[in-house]
């Protein structure tokens, strides 16, 4: 059998994530892809391409997503151009790989999709936390039953510092909501269920120099779904462990590094009928309870998110595998989002909605 080539790569934007995750990654992939091209409008950032990978540079996105030798284009550009750089890869015939956020609103991440469907091409969000160690673990726990109804989930993604650059800024789609938020939101509705949420929200600037929010505070309910209560801040001096879930059986808590959960197992106890008559002693009820317990040790390895949302995008380029991560599952995403972006506007008079022309 022949081995497949290399999948040709192109990458637009060579920022923090464009050259310290996909660059990187991709030159760690060599057997499955190659980047022969590169968009940035630093020169500097191009001679840095084009001495570490021997690739063609360009100075224009549009060069890059005409360039023939390119299969795929990877949009890490700021976040208020992925839609507009996205749309025109796909047109030109590429696939394409839109890093975070998936579009400003759902009406971008509408417009993409839409886009991906007239070219015959696909668009690929890049949500790599969905393979995050900690995460997959904290799931399997949570379908394998064992903690009972689960009726709350509480997600607190803490850190303590200042901003002061173009990410801190709502006219460049700034914020930690649009910035972070895409990967905590990511994991919240994937434990959350399909069922449309009631959302709570509250966005505060803090400490960043931009306009933009750097303490968001996300409550989510609905009828038969855990509450979902989500803290993503960067004004927090006292972090929190990321993970708090309780259930009708047992509970769990941890951070990305350790998990620990314990249970009971309410078919050994007979079950009891509510007393009207006063507890004997005037004690309150109370019996012992036998109880079960677990713990794990992850890998807190974010860098190899990336290997395998690669490695999941090559067998779907190459063996016709469906993508994994579909741009429909992000656009969820993306649509929460805009409604908390849009009820702290209307609550708060500020944070208003970016909009795209």
């Amino acid at each position: 059998m022949n081995k497949a080539k290399p999948i040709r790569v192109g990458i637009a934007g060579l920022g923090r994530s464009g050259w310290g995750i996909h660059a990187r990654t991709l030159a760690e992939m060599s057997e499955q892809f190659q980047l022969v091209a590169v968009m940035d409008l630093d020169g500097a950032r191009r001679a840095e391409g084009a001495e570490k990978f021997g690739c063609r540079t360009y100075e224009e996105f549009s060069a890059l997503a005409s360039d023939p030798n390119v299969e795929v284009v990877v949009v890490a550009t700021p976040n208020f151009l992925h839609k507009s750089h996205v749309i025109e890869a796909l047109k030109n015939g590429k696939h394409v790989i839109c890093e975070k956020p998936f579009g400003a609103d759902s009406s971008e991440a509408d417009a993409m999709i839409e886009a991906a469907k007239a070219a015959g091409t696909l668009v690929a969000p890049f949500q790599n936390r969905r393979y995050e160690p900690h995460f997959l673990k904290v799931k399997d726990i949570l379908e394998s039953g064992i903690l009972g109804e689960i009726h709350l989930i509480r997600m607190a993604w803490h850190g303590f510092k200042r901003r002061w650059d173009w990410q801190t800024l709502n006219e460049f789609g700034g914020g930690d909501l649009s910035n972070t938020g895409p990967h905590v939101i990511d994991h919240a509705l994937q434990l959350f269920g399909a069922t449309e949420p009631e959302v709570t929200v509250d966005l505060r600037n803090v400490l960043s120099s931009g306009d933009a929010e750097d303490h968001v505070k996300i409550v989510l309910k609905a009828p038969g779904a855990p509450l979902l209560d989500i803290e993503l801040t960067s004004a927090c001096a006292f972090p929190q462990e990321r993970w708090l879930i309780m259930g009708s059986s047992g509970a769990l808590r941890g951070t990305t590094t350790h998990l620990e959960w314990k249970w009971v197992n309410w078919e050994q106890y007979e079950p009891h009928s509510v007393e009207k008559k006063p507890t004997p002693n005037r004690a309150y009820n109370s019996e012992k309870l036998d109880w079960h317990s677990d713990s794990a040790n992850v890998p807190d390895d974010f860098g190899a998110t990336p290997h395998a949302f690669y490695t999941d995008f090559s067998r779907t380029l190459r063996e016709g595998a469906p993508l994994t991560i579909t741009p429909e599952s992000v656009r969820r995403n993306i649509a929460l989002i805009e409604t908390c972006k849009r009820l702290a506007s209307v609550q708060q008079g500020q944070f208003a909605l970016h909009e795209d022309a």
